[in-house]
């Protein structure tokens, strides 16, 4: 999956306005954990700090890009982590 980016952020040296995002694999959940919470009454609520990881590693950024990112791009990029958990 491909995340174009409203704000260009810096990763390995380089400006880049968009970033690929690749399916996690059973390795990934079982070091890094579920990505969100399901409250009571069912609504969903993006775990922030678990999906700055999936970013990173998905993404293959370091976590300075992620900590760069500006909150409309990273609550995109959020939202399409937790898609490969709960579907569309």
């Amino acid at each position: 999956m491909k995340l174009e980016l409203t704000t260009p952020i810096t990763a390995h040296g380089e400006e880049i306005n968009e970033i690929e995002i690749r399916d996690p694999t059973g390795k990934d959940v079982r070091e890094l954990g579920y990505p969100y919470q399901l409250n009571p009454d069912d609504s969903v609520k993006l775990l922030s700090a678990v999906v700055c990881k999936y970013i990173t590693r998905l993404g293959n950024i370091p976590p300075s890009a992620v900590d760069s990112m500006t909150p409309p791009d990273l609550n995109m990029a959020g939202w399409m982590v937790a898609r490969f958990f709960l579907g569309s």
